[in-house]
């Protein structure tokens, strides 16, 4: 029996005829996957409801897991951080989805980082329970390049250039790579920026599409088979 672990909920995949392979951001041990039995079958009395494994749902369950398959199964879990507003609210729900993809692509197996889950734990929270919530994404994915090894460069911040190669900014345009513009100077507010004023950045739908534009270039360039996440056409809609 494996001990009560703190998850934050990625995807979930059918399984068999009335089960799920659940994908999950552990606290302790990192990217996990557990098998959850019997959570799409039609019986009234079941121990876990689908509503329980949305993206980004914060749990704490305990699995096991037989010698026989190997497979993590879910015994018991419980919401730990029940969200008020995210579930109802277009926008909020649309973040979720756009960063849960996210996350699948850039998070490796088994490699606790406790600050990582930290930060994803107080960013929901955040999420959750303020109102103006269209530049979170964009914080969050700039943030979360601190935790995988590539935050940019911000010793000649002042440089009017991004390399989005190498991450740093710089006086000319080096290569392909290398842009300027409205979406580099928002870059630089981002970068400027505490968590608690991230609704203080002042940018139009437009500007913060190039940027979002720009991190999704920087994140393919940085990381190896990040795919680009097919809710993000959804994101465009919903804060155009």
């Amino acid at each position: 029996m494996e001990q009560p672990t703190k998850v934050i909920v990625l995807h979930a995949t059918k399984y068999g005829e009335t089960s799920v392979i659940l994908n999950a951001y552990t606290q302790q041990l990192g990217l996990r996957a557990y098998v959850v039995n019997g959570v799409r079958s039609a019986k009234r009395k079941k121990t876990f409801s689908m509503g329980m494994f949305q993206p980004l749902t914060q749990l704490e369950f305990v699995a096991t897991t037989p010698k026989r398959t190997g497979l993590s199964v879910l015994k018991s879990a419980k919401i730990i951080h029940p969200y008020k507003t995210i579930t109802t609210d277009i926008a909020k729900s649309s973040i979720c989805m756009f960063l849960a993809e996210v996350l699948r692509s850039v998070l490796r197996e088994e490699e606790e980082n406790t600050s990582l889950y930290h930060f994803l734990e107080h960013s929901l929270i955040w999420l959750d329970t303020h109102d103006k919530t269209a530049n979170l994404h964009i914080y969050i994915l700039i943030q979360l390049t601190k935790y995988l090894g590539f935050y940019p460069d911000v010793s000649n911040i002042s440089k009017p250039y991004f390399d989005i190669q190498n991450g740093q900014f710089c006086e000319h345009k080096n290569s392909n790579e290398c842009v300027s513009g409205e979406e580099v100077i928002l870059l630089k507010s981002y970068l400027g920026t505490k968590f608690d004023e991230v609704d203080t950045i002042l940018a139009t739908a437009k500007q913060r599409r190039a940027l979002l534009k720009l991190l999704m270039r920087y994140y393919q360039l940085h990381v190896q088979s990040f795919r680009m996440p097919k809710s993000l056409d959804v994101l465009y809609e919903v804060f155009s």
